[in-house]
């Protein structure tokens, strides 16, 4: 207390020297007040003193300001930090600052439910909208006019709509990044660096790897023009036990002197001992079916014989629809070619003559009948033609009888047009080349077909002995493939049981009483005898030197028969494939076959592809799935493993070669006759030998790494030569 009185004096004093120079009432007055009273006096802005209106209430506290917090935005998306401090928020909606020092966040509360505020957002939501249709017509506008621009490129370019559809992939996955495109530069110099000297070694090594450690088939074509030069493609093919399947890859293409047997095959082996491969993996030869490569003398298939007497060459197999449909129709002795190829003359000749049969309501397929002119016909590929003339005959026969000109041609197209014996070969070969069709067919499949090749082949056999043997006659023959039983009348069909097909039995029904007078029904039974007869002598002949082989490989290759094998059938089709084995090595085979005999059985349909039905790929699969489970590493089952990969790699049809000797030609042919030889091989090695999509492959590092000097090197060599 006592401390307290003397601060109140020293504050009196204080307030009375400051009022030292005020009135002497004033200072009159203050010293009279009470120290409680004098607690409430005040001075002014210019030192005078005055009195608190209301003395009695409390002294105020100093106040907190709100400011600002950036976890506001979250929850009001149109607000942002003023330029006008801490205590401001600016609406940009509205376009104006306001306060929240006071309440904060319900300040902006407060202004959101403002009239200002909701006019100003209806019009800001609907500007938006407007504009993100805009920025949406505006982005479709641009994806169409680079869609446009891209078939363009197309076009320009020659290039196929798959090929595009590829493209757009490839920029998809690897031109996702803006640093990527911008960096990326391919030109015509580093595109061919990479391909002659990186990509297409990189797979030719591959494939030569492959070669150098499993049996493998050589593939070769006629030799290829490269201007003044000839070239000779190889191809080879293995079973690879990783994809499951029987792979054709491309191995060289080295220039060749002459089309000689002696040049081709000693192009082949110089490849090899260029590559390092050994001879004795070539378990198999297929090539085109003429005397230059399988001739019995002086062919190529004849001189590696004399190398390795063992080598398979199923020519005859892969071929036998084509040879014996050519051979059958050839028994007909009928102008079938010459027809064909004088009406296509006729009408390709004058378009005029083209809209007079339009007029009569037909179409002459010209593109279709000029396929008999390519040498040698073959009659397998040209069955769409006997249909197509056997289907306008009815209107080309009239059109030629009225024809106004009587050229030496229109009167002998309209003397065999009237011929109904002529007509019923026609309608007959449609009926007889049917089966011939279907089993060539079968042979296209690109998976191997050696399980079921044997069967195939027979089922063949019986159909057509079927349709010209009695029964006991046919049965015979089926068995003891005798082929006097062709030649025997006795043993043939009476000709009302010979079968001519339904479009024979209807024309032969509706012109009876003009048929039976000129002898032709008579005629026709001979020919289809005569046709039937050819087919079966040639089918026989072509399939007896490989019959065993492909009969015991079909049963062997069958997971159904596992258990049922003996050993003796394993040593013999190893004899059969050329492999010569010792003593010591067929009991040793014996012993790796019974490994495998009594191994888990593998049901292929159960694992990863459920939905195979197709016997042949089924087989296949299985023995991909057998090869790797039981032949994990190099030394185990070493003979049994290579006998299962010399079977699974012999040729069963020579049309995935056809095709692949296609692409060679396609990619010679398109637009890179500049390109050196090495940078073609390069194109085809990549092309060929990779299975996955150009967009799925991913490369491994040293290959990317070799990629980016490339160029620096070509550009070192080049600058060397100058």
């Amino acid at each position: 207390m006592h401390h307290m009185n003397l601060d109140n004096n020293k504050q009196r004093m204080l307030v009375v020297s400051k009022l030292e120079a005020t009135s002497p009432e004033t200072v009159l007055k203050v010293t009279m007040m009470t120290d409680i009273e004098q607690g409430f006096l005040a001075m002014d802005g210019e030192g005078s003193v005055v009195e608190d209106e209301n003395p009695f209430k409390s002294p105020e506290k100093k106040r907190r300001f709100t400011s600002f917090q950036s976890s506001w935005k979250s929850s009001f998306d149109w607000i942002a930090e003023s330029r006008r401090g801490p205590q401001h928020v600016t609406c940009k909606i509205c376009g104006c600052d306001f306060t929240i020092s006071h309440g904060g966040r319900h300040d902006i509360q407060r202004h959101a439910s403002s009239e200002k505020h909701r006019q100003n957002s209806k019009h800001v939501l609907y500007v938006r909208s407007t504009q993100g249709h805009d920025e949406q017509n505006s982005c479709a506008t641009k994806v169409t006019a680079a869609e446009t621009a891209f078939v363009s490129m197309i076009a320009e370019h020659n290039l196929s709509f798959t090929c595009g559809e590829h493209i757009l992939k490839f920029i998809k996955k690897h031109c996702a990044d803006p640093e990527v495109v911008k960096k990326i530069s391919c030109g015509g110099t580093k595109a061919a660096c990479i391909a002659r000297d990186v990509m297409g070694p990189k797979y030719q090594n591959d494939v030569v790897a492959m070669c150098r450690k499993l049996p493998f088939c050589v593939y070769l074509d006629k030799n290829m023009d490269w201007g003044e030069e000839k070239l000779l493609v190889i191809l080879v093919g293995f079973f690879d036990v990783d994809l499951e399947k029987n792979v054709i890859r491309f191995l060289d293409m080295p220039r060749c002197v002459s089309e000689t047997s002696q040049t081709v095959f000693d192009c082949l082996m110089e490849t090899m001992r260029k590559f390092n491969v050994p001879a004795g993996n070539l378990v198999a030869f297929s090539s085109e079916n003429d005397a230059l490569m399988t001739g019995s003398e002086d062919s190529v298939l004849s001189r590696l014989k004399s190398l390795s007497p063992g080598i398979v060459n199923l020519g005859g197999v892969c071929h036998l629809a084509e040879i014996c449909s050519n051979v059958g129709v050839e028994a007909l002795s009928a102008p079938l070619a010459e027809l064909v190829s004088d009406i296509h003359s006729y009408f390709s000749s004058s378009a005029h003559k083209q809209h007079r049969l339009k007029t009569l309501g037909v179409l002459v397929d010209l593109e279709l009948l000029k396929t008999i002119k390519r040498a040698p016909v073959r009659w397998l590929h040209l069955s769409k033609v006997i249909k197509h003339v056997s289907d306008l005959w009815p209107t080309l026969l009239p059109y030629f009888i009225n024809c106004e000109s009587r050229a030496s041609k229109v009167e002998l197209i309209s003397e065999r047009l009237q011929n109904q014996e002529l007509r019923l070969v026609f309608l007959y070969l449609q009926f007889a080349l049917q089966p011939l069709c279907q089993f060539h067919s079968k042979l296209q499949n690109t998976d191997s077909r050696v399980v079921t090749l044997h069967e195939d082949v027979n089922r063949i056999i019986q159909l057509y002995a079927g349709r010209l043997l009695k029964p006991e006659a046919a049965a015979k023959f089926i068995t003891e493939r005798d082929l006097s039983l062709l030649d025997d009348v006795d043993s043939m069909l009476q000709n009302e049981e010979i079968r001519l097909g339904s479009e024979v039995r209807e024309y032969l029904r509706v012109h009876a009483s003009s048929i039976s007078s000129a002898d032709t029904e008579k005629k026709i039974y001979k020919k289809a005898a005569l046709f039937c007869t050819a087919v079966l002598k040639k089918m026989l002949q072509s399939s007896a030197e490989h019959y065993s082989l492909l009969k015991n490989a079909g049963v062997f290759l069958n997971p159904e028969s596992k258990l049922k094998l003996s050993g003796k059938l394993a040593v013999d089709l190893a004899s059969q494939v050329g492999m010569c084995l010792t003593e010591e090595e067929e009991y040793q085979l014996l012993d790796e076959f019974s490994v495998y005999q009594l191994s888990d059985t593998i049901d292929v349909k159960t694992e990863s592809n459920p939905h195979v039905n197709d016997t042949n790929a089924c087989v296949v699969k299985y023995w991909g799935t057998v090869l790797k489970q039981m032949c994990r590493s190099e030394g185990e089952l070493p003979i049994f493993k290579k006998l299962m990969l010399v079977l699974l790699c012999l040729p069963h049809s020579h049309a995935e070669p056809q095709r692949a000797f296609s692409i060679v030609q396609k990619v010679k042919a398109e637009v890179r006759h500049c390109l050196t030889l090495k940078a073609l091989i390069g194109l085809l090695s990549i092309k060929m030998n990779e299975d996955r999509e150009c967009f799925e492959v991913q490369y491994p590092t040293e290959i990317l790494e070799a990629a980016k000097k490339a160029t620096s090197v070509y550009n070192k060599e080049h600058k060397s030569l100058k």
